[in-house]
Parts: C-alpha cells; sequence; structure tokens
C-alpha cells in the first residue's frame, strides 16, 4: 500500500469511528426512552487489490455499518398505570398514527413503548404520538373480532341485565341446628308439619282382652292380650308415601311399645285412652295396615290424611308455600340458605333469601322468601324444589341439577323465570354434623347499570373496562407481532418501526406474552457505551495518527524534488 493508500485507509478510519461515535451518542441519548433498542457498529475491511502471494498482500480499508439489536429487549419494570403494558419476549405492538385514526386501512407501524394512556378522544397513545390498534371483541358473545382497528374505549355506561339463573353451591348438615332443634326431642331437627296442615284423628280400635270379663288394655299390657293381636302378626306403616315400616308383634309386645312407635314417625302423635282405644293425629297422610289377625276379628286397617289450613272446598295440603301466619314457624324449623341480590330488567336490586326445610332423613326442601311483610294467609315462602341425597351425602334428585323458578317475584317485584342450578359436586351433605350449611357460594348473572370508571389492560392482552356496579367487559385484544427477520425493521421516529421488503410480513401468532402495569427500558447501558466511547476515541485519535504520518512522508519525498 502506498502513502495514498494509507492516507485513504486512516481517512475511511476516521469516517467510520465517527459514525461509531453517532451510534453511540444516540443509544446515550435514548438510555431513557421507553422500548428504544440501541444501534451498535460492525466493521468490515475493503481490499483494494490483492497478489497472487500473501506477501504481496495489503490490509484494506474500513467501512462501518449499523447493527440493530431488536433482538435484545430492555429490562421490564412495574409502573403504576393500568393502561402501561410490556411484551415480555418477542414481537410489537401494532400501532399507527394520527392519520391512521381515519383512514382505512390505517397505515402499520410497531414498537416496544408500551406507556399508553388514554387521550381526549378517548384512544389509547404513546409518549410517543402512536395509536394502538387492537381486535374487538363482542360483548355479547366474547368473540375476537380478525381486523384490527385503532382502540376507541367509550364512557358510555353498561346497561342493566336481568338477572336470568343463580349458581348454588353449599354442603347441608345431616342434622340441622334448627330453632326447634333439642338433642333429646325426637324428630325435632325436622320441619314442623302444623306449618302446612292441620292433623287427622282416628281412634284404633279398643284394645280390650277377651272373654265375658273383658277389660281395657293399659300401657304395660301385652299385645297379644287383646282380642285384635296374635304372636307374629304385623302392623306396616306408609307415611306420606315414603318407604313402608313394619312393626312385628310378639308375646313381649307391649302396647307402649306400639305408642313408640308410632310417636317415634314425623307428625305423628298417638295416645291411648281410657277405653282402650290408641287416638293417633298425623300431620301427613299415614296409613296402617294390619298383616294377619285372630279369626273372626276385623283387620286393623287406617287411613289417614292430613287436613288443609284452608277451609275453602277441594283445598288440599300444600307443602310448596308458606303463609305469613305460620312464617315465624318455618324460621324456628329451618335453617337459612343464604341470600342473593337478584336484578330485574331496569336494573332494580332484588335480595332473595333462602331456606332449607329438613323434611326427612336425606330429604330436603329448599325455599325463597317471596313476601318478607305476609301476614294471614298471603304467602311469604315459597319452595325452589326437593332436594334428596344418598348415604354418602351426594345428591340423587333432581338428577338435572337444574331446577327453573317460574315467574319469580320478591316483595312484587317480578324477576320472570329464574334457573336455579347446582350440582351433585356443588350441592352435598357429606358431613355428619349438627348445624348450618357450609361452603355457600352463590352468584347470578344479572346487574344493574354501571357508570363507566377506567380501562385497564390485563397480562392477556385484553382491553377491560371497568363500572360503578363492580363489573368489567373486555373491549379490544391487543395482538403482538413478530417478524422473521426484525433486524431488517426500518426504524421511524418515536421508538418505532415500519415493515420492509427485507424485513417479512408480521405474525400474529406465537409473540411474547404481554406483562400489564409494566414498561420496557431502553436496552441501551450507559457504562457499555461509555467503553465503547472510549475504544472510539482512541480509535480516531491513532487513525489521525496515522494521517499525520502519512502526511509528514508525503512532505520528506516532496522534499527531495525541492
Amino acid at each position: 500500500m502506498s502513502i495514498y493508500g494509507a492516507i485513504n485507509a486512516a481517512t475511511t478510519g476516521l469516517d467510520a469511528q465517527s459514525k461509531a461515535l453517532e451510534n453511540i451518542s444516540g443509544n446515550v441519548a435514548n438510555s431513557s426512552t421507553t422500548g428504544y433498542k440501541r444501534l451498535d457498529t460492525s466493521f468490515s475491511d475493503l481490499v483494494s487489490s490483492t497478489g497472487s502471494r500473501q506477501a504481496e498482500q495489503v490490509s484494506g480499508t474500513v467501512l462501518a455499518t449499523s447493527r440493530a439489536t431488536n433482538y435484545l429487549s430492555g429490562d421490564i419494570t412495574s409502573a403504576d398505570r393500568n393502561t402501561y403494558m410490556a411484551i415480555n419476549g418477542p414481537g410489537y405492538f401494532l400501532v399507527t398514527n394520527r392519520d391512521g385514526l381515519t383512514q382505512q386501512p390505517p397505515e402499520n407501524y410497531y414498537t416496544r413503548a408500551g406507556d399508553f394512556t388514554l387521550d381526549t378522544d378517548r384512544n389509547l397513545v404513546n409518549s410517543a404520538g402512536y395509536f394502538l390498534q387492537g381486535y374487538p371483541i363482542n360483548p355479547a358473545t366474547g368473540a375476537v373480532g380478525d381486523r384490527a382497528v385503532p382502540i376507541e374505549v367509550s364512557d358510555a355506561s353498561m346497561p342493566a341485565q336481568p338477572s336470568t339463573q343463580i349458581e348454588y353451591e353449599a354442603n347441608l348438615p345431616s342434622t340441622p341446628a334448627t330453632g326447634n332443634y333439642q338433642n333429646d326431642i325426637a324428630n325435632s331437627q325436622y320441619v314442623d308439619l302444623s306449618i302446612f296442615a292441620n292433623s287427622h284423628t282416628l281412634p284404633m280400635p279398643a284394645l280390650v282382652t277377651g272373654g265375658t270379663s273383658s277389660a281395657a288394655l293399659t300401657a304395660e299390657s301385652k299385645l297379644v292380650d287383646a282380642t285384635q293381636f296374635e304372636d307374629t302378626n304385623k302392623l306396616t306403616f306408609n307415611l306420606n308415601g315414603s318407604a313402608q315400616e313394619e312393626f312385628t308383634i310378639d308375646a313381649e309386645t307391649t302396647v307402649q311399645d306400639l305408642l313408640d312407635k308410632l310417636n317415634g314417625m314425623h307428625g305423628v302423635t298417638a295416645e291411648l285412652l281410657g277405653s282402650g282405644a290408641i287416638s293417633i293425629s298425623a300431620l301427613q297422610d299415614l296409613k296402617i295396615d294390619q298383616v294377619g289377625a285372630p279369626t273372626g276379628v276385623t283387620v286393623m286397617d287406617l287411613d289417614l290424611e292430613a287436613k288443609p289450613l284452608s277451609t275453602t272446598p277441594g283445598a288440599t295440603v300444600n307443602r310448596d308455600v308458606v303463609t305469613g301466619d305460620k312464617s315465624d314457624e318455618f324460621v324456628k324449623s329451618s335453617i337459612t340458605g343464604g341470600q342473593e341480590t337478584l336484578y330485574d330488567k331496569n336494573g332494580t336490586p332484588v335480595n332473595v333469601e333462602l331456606r332449607w326445610a329438613l323434611n326427612a332423613e336425606n330429604d330436603w326442601t329448599l325455599y325463597y322468601n317471596t313476601n318478607t311483610k305476609a301476614t294471614g294467609d298471603d304467602v311469604a315462602w315459597k319452595s325452589v324444589a326437593n332436594m334428596s341425597f344418598d348415604a354418602a351425602g351426594r345428591l340423587t334428585s333432581p338428577v338435572t341439577g337444574t331446577v327453573d323458578i317460574p315467574d319469580l317475584e320478591v316483595n312484587g317485584v317480578g324477576l320472570g323465570d329464574i334457573s336455579f342450578n347446582f350440582s351433585q359436586d356443588t350441592l352435598t351433605q357429606f358431613e355428619d354434623r349438627v348445624g348450618g350449611i357450609s361452603d355457600d357460594a352463590t352468584s347470578q348473572d344479572g346487574h344493574p347499570v354501571g357508570k363507566f370508571l377506567d380501562v385497564a389492560i390485563d397480562n392477556e392482552g385484553n382491553v377491560i373496562a371497568r363500572y360503578s356496579n363492580d363489573k368489567t367487559q373486555k373491549l379490544y385484544k391487543v395482538p403482538v407481532a413478530t417478524f422473521s427477520a426484525e433486524h431488517e425493521l426500518q426504524r421511524i421516529d418515536g421508538a418505532a418501526f415500519s415493515a420492509t421488503s427485507t424485513s417479512g410480513e408480521p405474525n400474529f401468532q406465537g409473540g411474547g406474552s404481554i406483562r400489564a402495569k409494566a414498561l420496557e427500558s431502553s436496552n441501551a447501558d450507559i457504562a457499555k457505551e461509555f467503553s465503547k466511547l472510549i475504544i472510539t476515541q482512541q480509535a480516531y485519535s491513532a487513525n489521525s495518527k496515522v494521517l499525520s504520518t502519512a502526511n509528514q512522508m508525503l512532505d520528506s519525498v516532496l522534499n527531495i524534488v525541492r
């Protein structure tokens, strides 16, 4: 290489180091710019001529080119804004400029700067002036659109939604601790049947001894002493259509044993009269049949039907409702089932109170309060459904897990048809204990009118509006764009990029995850940039020295001529 070649090489070295210095200065200046990607400098040699032998080869000049670091993420730090976000992994936010708010389709740009806030026009815009784009979400179905649009958050109120269903969870006790319950009183855990019916009283035929000196039996007398019974006879009892029970009479069975059996039935009372007859009163249907009897004796069969509370001709016993005058007794013989606030079509809140009443072992009825001020014959409580459980505490009926309540009304406010939903896993009777319900939880799908409060972005990239009715609504889905050659993206103002023919088209699948309430810092490190600055300064000074030396040598040659 000649002296002129040395001057040329030193000149390109000065130019290359100047370019490196330019990149370093830009990186230092943007060390605090959100989402900024630094530019490093690559150097490559340019050989002007080569010899066929190694000894004839000379070093060439230098060329400096910029090298993108888009693939290197900056530190992600937490932020205090609900609309700030960062991308953890590869990818870019899809944005547009102000012209894109009215232009169709908008011109697309890409950035890692996620410091978005609502502007006066309710668009999400970052500090560099780029407007965030997203896929609209259908509020009714939750379906996400496939065409990105600039995000505009409406401040309109959320309309009221009437309740249509109640989701119910609870674990019932085996023995409800009602106000009437006493451990030493049989059947006190069950609902008071006088709430629904009046008792029907019938006497059994008088139990008397045979012969000319017949006498009425006493409580201590053996049943076989009566003319109506003999050893091995049986009485069968069918209470309210439940499983049949048998009472076997042997030589030692007393009248008191029979009284105890009758009085042990829920809603049944039995009393031995002086005549030897047993007076039986029942608040629910009771059928008694005798199997076997002495020859010539009428079989002892009784059929008691509970009497309705109403005296209206043709009225029947109705255990689906509780009247106002029986409400206090009902509350004392049932346990709370919780309460849930439902909403009518105008968004009016209606509190629905629930109570559980145990009818028989493992057999419950759930009621709701339809009129909190009911008196007399006004209906205060209505049944939702009867629920039955097996010995393991699993729900056996209703098997569908859904009960429809037609025209549910509370205190005159109509709520329409409501579905009451539960299942074997959510409505149970697992624990053998005395007490109230446990693990209870209710929810419903209605809500009142809600005033817009604010907007936030979650970790799934959903733009979510929050309202005064404690409800939220997903408005948009924020996409993350990736490129097969992201280092070929064209840098533009505001830490943003535009796609080029060499970067490839954006791919909106497989990008990094969004981190809410966070920002990505610049990936330019001041300490490293200062280290590069020292190296660049030394290289620039060395090239200057080469140029100065070559100039002196050229002067020496010129002086020979002189």
